[in-house]
């Protein structure tokens, strides 16, 4: 018989493949049994059903690291030696990897790289008596779009370098585990393309986690990372945040490093919209914990397109809102009472001007 070369039979069996070699990755004693995949409720709210502790894959103490802190509270313990870098990356990628079958949130996932880094993190702490940098030990999952050498990327060959990001991320000591999913283009706001599937939400698996960083909101949602980061330019870390029920942050654009995506959506030489980087989170606490240590470490030296300001730290004196008003040609007093039209109000007391 002749085998079918058929353009559509070729990518099939690519595809087939591919999810073949991710599912061989996961260790066996991480992976969800049939029967225990029958018994969860057609419902699909995997979070309220407590899907995780009831498969008893994570020990209490990985529960514990996985659904009790925030970023923020795990570096001060992986700072100190409470927790060992090696344990929380553990208990994060166990969690990861039920969460892949359940909601197909991940596109490449390295366990294995993420736990001899996290070992060499530990060795580092204890040899030099100091943290690696501010993200020491911390596991930060990460879009398909960033590059990371020597892994797959949408364009279906292992990156050659690295995203500037993922350098800083590196540099600053964070543990790289896993890679989300995304829809085909990254221009729609439901996650799902023929390679890795439909990302499914956590808290009701009928229905989307958003695009395009679906597979960042629905990974955090269910604490599968406590740390990710993703890319917006018209809603994608928005959506994906609204639908998940997550923390989400889209920056000013090239506030946080871009460069070095796996595709630029925006269009050489035409003026538009540029994306941005930006995280995914259980708390504010810890999206300004992203933006504070990311803009700190000086990112235009990694990304020349990167702002050179500085993270403004919020007050925490009283202070007057102030809101700034475009100048228009013409008044809008049928709009604005007084002379607000058209000006731009004054900042108060040690208030900094918000321009809408």
């Amino acid at each position: 018989m002749t085998q079918d070369t058929t353009p559509t039979k070729k990518w099939r069996r690519l595809v087939t493949q591919k999810r073949k070699q991710l599912d061989g990755q996961i260790p066996s004693e991480w992976r969800l049994g049939a029967e225990f995949l029958a018994l969860i409720p057609s419902h699909g709210r995997l979070i309220e059903d407590h899907v995780v502790r009831r498969s008893g894959i994570l020990s209490k103490a990985e529960l514990d690291i996985t659904e009790r802190y925030t970023a923020t509270e795990l570096l001060l313990k992986l700072a100190q030696g409470e927790l060992t870098s090696l344990a929380v990356t553990t208990a994060f990628c166990k969690r990861a990897a039920i969460a892949q079958p359940l909601t197909s949130c991940l596109t490449e996932h390295f366990f294995s790289r993420a736990l001899e880094r996290a070992q060499y993190l530990d060795e580092y702490l204890l040899r030099e008596k100091k943290v690696v940098g501010p993200l020491h030990g911390l596991p930060v999952s990460i879009k398909d779009s960033f590059c990371l050498e020597g892994v797959q990327t949408t364009v279906g060959e292992p990156a050659t370098s690295n995203s500037a990001l993922v350098d800083m991320l590196l540099n600053m000591g964070a543990v790289l585990y896993a890679k989300t999913n995304i829809p085909q283009t990254m221009m729609t706001g439901d996650s799902e393309n023929n390679i890795f599937g439909r990302t499914l939400n956590p808290h009701n698996t009928h229905l989307t986690a958003g695009g395009s960083s679906g597979g960042e909101g629905a990974l955090v949602a269910f604490r599968g990372s406590v740390l990710g980061v993703g890319t917006d330019i018209a809603g994608s870390i928005r959506i994906p945040s609204l639908c998940c029920g997550v923390y989400g942050f889209k920056p000013t654009t090239d506030r946080i490093p871009y460069g070095g995506q796996v595709r630029d959506i925006a269009m050489e030489g035409i003026p538009g919209l540029k994306p941005a980087a930006g995280p995914l989170a259980h708390s504010l606490d810890d999206i300004e914990l992203f933006m504070s240590t990311v803009l700190d470490a000086e990112p235009w030296k990694y990304d020349p397109a990167a702002s050179a300001a500085p993270w403004y730290k919020p007050s925490t004196s009283p202070t007057t809102l102030t809101i700034g008003l475009l100048a228009l040609a013409h008044p809008l007093d049928h709009l604005l009472p007084g002379d607000a039209a058209g000006c731009v109000a004054r900042s108060g007391e040690g208030g900094v001007p918000w321009l809408l």
